[in-house]
């Protein structure tokens, strides 16, 4: 869910850049492109880690022997927010 929403808005939103209304006379620019990225990045950034932090309280609460698998689903959820952390991290550190 907090990937297939940003990339169902970016679609959206990147058709309607590439297809610009021909009765407006506007060159085409990027700078909505890339901010609509940086958007969908930052949705899926707090979607995941709200999914992230409340499944790890969740496992937290379970008995002593916790299932490998909650363990494995916890990581699927996290990932994407660790994978947009790390590319906010190297655009800072590369600037």
């Amino acid at each position: 869910m907090s990937v297939l929403v940003p990339a169902a808005f970016f679609t959206y939103m990147r058709v309607e850049f590439l297809h610009p209304n021909p009765s407006r006379d506007a060159e085409f620019c990027g700078m909505p492109l890339l901010g609509a990225i940086m958007l969908c990045f930052a949705v899926c950034f707090a979607l995941s880690l709200f999914a992230g932090i409340t499944g790890i309280l969740s496992y937290l609460q379970l008995t002593a022997p916790r299932p490998l698998p909650r363990r494995l689903e916890l990581i699927a959820v996290g990932s994407p927010a660790m994978a947009v952390f790390v590319i906010a991290l190297a655009v800072a550190v590369l600037e």
